[in-house]
């Protein structure tokens, strides 16, 4: 078995070390949204199932919204401020319209965002290969 020693980073040593990056649908990241008070409470447990967040049976609605600590679990665990932050891939709209997202991380997959778990992972070297395909960048004239 050989010795893993960084894992995303390729080994390069400069500020990207500590990366990971994720090419996300941008649909994926608009129903990270978390719920209002205009969701039921139904909804607001199938969303904080599907993000891991815990809570009791016994909850009302308002103590749901309440233990939900972001706006937005994807954002909220990557680098990004905010979907406005986002690099998006030009000229696609719709299901296939997708952004990327960097979250700092380890050595150690289990200490990866449990909200990334479904997404492939890449290093800085693989998402620089994705960036430059055509539906990533723009002619300038």
């Amino acid at each position: 078995m050989s010795e893993e020693t960084n894992r995303w980073s390729d080994d390069y040593s400069g500020r990207w070390k500590s990366r990971a990056y994720l090419v996300v649908p941008v649909a994926d990241i608009n129903s990270a949204d978390a719920p209002t008070d205009s969701n039921t409470k139904t909804q607001i447990k199938t969303w904080m199932d599907s993000y891991g967040y815990e809570y009791t049976s016994d909850m009302s609605k308002s103590e749901l919204l309440e233990a939900i600590p972001v706006s937005n679990a994807l954002i909220a665990n990557s680098i990004q401020s905010g979907k406005d932050t986002l690099r998006k891939n030009n000229g696609e709209t719709g299901d296939s319209s997708k952004a990327l997202l960097k979250f700092a991380c380890d050595n150690d997959a289990d200490n990866d965002p449990s909200v990334f778990s479904s997404y492939d992972k890449l290093s800085h070297s693989q998402v620089m290969s994705v960036l430059s395909g055509s539906e990533w960048t723009s002619s300038i004239e």
